[in-house]
């Protein structure tokens, strides 16, 4: 899908015109390079503005000032990509088209309040929405050992030491935003306008200029030049054995590959066509000899990050079958290198085909797909076709040379039955 650029100043504003949809997408991307206490400070954030603005001073208000703009969707979340994270708003509403004329303007103070006029006075947010949403966030991260699968997850990650610099633990999480006050939280939230690069993408029906100006009232800051993601470049280094035992019936066992010396189109294309042949569905070799010939698992799967140049492999198993089932997924990594076949191949490239025809029926993933060309560098729909196609099997088999296990997590927990019903 084409889009047209216009630099407005400090941040850049992108406009993807289609007539396919009753609805206009708008997408507001603030970027920066990450640091330990950013994801802290940004998850915390975006739930504080969430929750309340100066004009509507609970979700309740919101709401109903929300059905006078034809009730838009509005979401503020948090990311990482590489050595970069963004603080996001997404929001689908109803074009004045299909309404009545001057509701863009007005459907849009509404949605940008939630970033430029949030319930806050005199340099801090309101106390009331900070100590509820304070105290929902030290709570997630303390619970997050009650939950296996998100603790295996998130003790692999903290393990592998994705970063060049030590991350938080969710236990040190917590603890920072214990000693958080709502007067630090508004004064990290001044830095979205100071520290950030801004990219605004709009997807719709609409008049160009007219929007240019709506959206030019709206946005005030001071704002960085923006730059595409910056990906995470990874070392081998010696494979290493964690095991931590649990209060469950099942065990879980996370795998975290490394992948090094990539080239471009290794990193975009052929590293997708790896992941999805080792473990990307229930055809993949991983499901096939684990899971369905040997019965050694309930589940498991390959899951690739590779803005993080890394992979994980995740498998819930019972506690007597540990060494069983990591010889067999040791064994399917190394036979990647020598043991891929053009149907395996083929079946993943009419996979990622079918996926890139879905994206122009639906607006969220055009603009999805057009935010991804512009801050992480993908290609466009025609051109990912056409590179994936060149994937070859030889290129696959090259490119397992190139992943090493690094990290062999298990969260050991006692026996379990039910495989037989698998």
């Amino acid at each position: 899908m084409d889009y047209v650029k216009y630099e407005m100043g400090n941040y850049n504003l992108y406009f993807i015109k289609t007539k396919k949809f009753k609805t206009i997408t708008i997408s507001l991307n603030f970027r920066k390079e990450i640091t330990p206490k950013d994801e802290v400070y940004s998850t915390l954030l975006k739930n504080v503005l969430m929750y309340a603005t100066n004009r509507y001073h609970n979700l309740d208000d919101l709401c109903r000032a929300s059905m006078e703009v034809y009730d838009p969707s509005v979401k503020i979340g948090y990311t990482r990509s590489g050595l970069d994270q963004s603080l996001y708003l997404d929001s689908t509403f109803a074009s004045e088209k299909y309404t009545e004329k001057g509701m863009n303007a007005k459907t849009l103070k509404f949605i940008f309040d939630y970033i430029w006029n949030p319930y806050a006075n005199n340099g801090e947010f309101n106390q009331k929405v900070f100590d509820i949403c304070q105290h929902e966030y030290v709570n997630d991260m303390r619970s997050i050992k009650d939950n296996p699968d998100r603790y295996t997850r998130e003790r692999v990650w903290e393990e592998m030491e994705v970063f060049p610099f030590e991350e938080f633990n969710a236990l040190e999480c917590a603890e920072f935003a214990e000693k958080m006050t709502a007067k630090d939280l508004y004064n990290y939230y001044l830095t979205l306008f100071t520290d950030n690069s801004l990219d605004i993408f709009v997807t719709g029906d609409f008049d160009e200029e007219e929007m240019k100006a709506i959206i030019g009232k709206l946005v005030k800051g001071n704002f960085k030049e923006s730059h595409q993601s910056r990906f995470i470049v990874q070392k081998a280094r010696k494979e290493r054995e964690i095991k931590e035992k649990a209060d469950t019936s099942q065990s879980k066992l996370a795998i975290g590959l490394r992948f090094t010396d990539l080239t471009e189109f290794e990193h975009k294309y052929v590293s997708l066509a790896y992941n999805n042949i080792l473990g990307g569905g229930w055809n993949s070799k991983l499901n096939k000899v684990v899971r369905e010939k040997n019965s050694l698992c309930y589940y498991v799967y390959a899951n690739r990050r590779m803005p993080f140049g890394i992979s994980f492999i995740f498998s819930g198993i019972d506690a007597g079958d540990y060494e069983k089932a990591l010889k067999l997924i040791k064994e399917e990594i190394a036979r990647m290198s020598t043991d891929v076949t053009e149907d395996e191949l083929k079946e993943v490239k009419d996979l990622y085909n079918n996926a890139l025809t879905d994206i122009e029926d639906k607006q969220i993933s055009i603009s999805e797909n057009v935010i991804s060309q512009v801050l992480a560098g993908t290609d466009t729909v025609q051109k990912r076709r056409e590179n994936m196609e060149k994937v070859t099997v030889d290129d696959v088999k090259q490119i397992a040379k190139k992943v090493h296990i690094d990290t062999i997590y298990l969260l050991e927990g006692g026996k379990a039955s039910g495989k037989e019903n698998l």
